[in-house]
């Protein structure tokens, strides 16, 4: 008994030492502040679109935003530009996004391939297939973490499985299987009314082995787990897509990418 009482004295010295001495046991996060960029590298200069590769006629630079536009009239189906920088595995990405028109649908391509260039279609020389952070003006599937694009289907074709807003979502392992729900972080509804509907919006993503997190204006909207044993990706090209139809535009700012280990 007299060496439990000990223990337990002993314990409770050793717990007040730490107080007084070294703080509390734990402490609380320091939220980040987005634009705080050291240790990052900016991927954009601001005035052109150096460092990137992509259709000149849909894809600009001005006002410090990369631009894309397309038109009823003169519509440009889906275009990507290709930032020429590497091919990232693990990373974090920041930038802001803003989508002009009701068609308007866009997003954040990574570890993705080039599918390959066909003489008839005119901007298929940049078109690709990988994961996206999808992000749309109507809301549809912003926030979603997703496989694309099927264009003309050419070469491998992107898998159905989503991570919706609000889900955590493992990858299906075999072709004939559904992906699994392992849980859910809020209501998809909820999770709208932190999205700017026209206006600028932060986006975040972080891409760690297997598992990739999408984050929209501080809000944690996605998880994707891909334990596919042979569709799962580690790296490759990084790009912004603008694709949907009508008069429609995708503006981008801001474009900073941390590689991780």
């Amino acid at each position: 008994m007299r060496t439990a009482i000990k223990v337990f004295v002993v314990l409770v010295s050793s717990a007040a030492a730490w107080a007084q001495g070294r703080g509390p046991r734990y402490v609380e996060p320091t939220p980040i502040n987005f634009q705080e960029h050291a240790g990052w590298q900016s991927m954009f200069d601001g005035k052109s679109l150096k460092g990137w590769d992509g259709p000149t006629d849909v894809w600009r630079a001005e006002n410090g935003e990369i631009v894309a536009q397309s038109s009823a009239a003169n519509p440009a189906g889906t275009t990507y530009l290709i930032w020429d920088g590497g091919q990232p595995a693990n990373f974090e990405f920041k930038a802001e996004i803003k989508l002009d028109g009701q068609g308007s649908n866009s997003g954040v391509q990574f570890r993705a391939t080039k599918v390959g260039e066909v003489a008839d279609r005119k901007y298929s020389k940049w078109d690709l297939r990988g994961y996206q952070a999808d992000f749309d003006l109507q809301n549809a599937n912003t926030g979603a973490l997703i496989e694309c694009c099927a264009g003309s289907r050419r070469g491998v074709p992107p898998r159905p499985d989503r991570a919706f807003s609000g889900q955590v979502v493992r990858a299906a392992m075999a072709h004939d299987e559904k992906p699994s729900l392992i849980g859910t972080i809020g209501d998809p509804e909820q999770l709208k009314s932190c999205i700017r509907v026209g206006d600028w919006n932060q986006i975040h993503l972080i891409a760690r082995g297997r598992t990739m997190m999408y984050l929209i204006n501080g809000f944690l909207m996605s998880v994707f787990v891909d334990d596919h044993p042979t569709m799962y990706v580690d790296h490759g090209f990084f790009a912004v897509q603008l694709e949907g139809r009508g008069d429609i535009a995708a503006h981008f700012r801001n474009l900073w990418l941390k590689n991780l280990l």
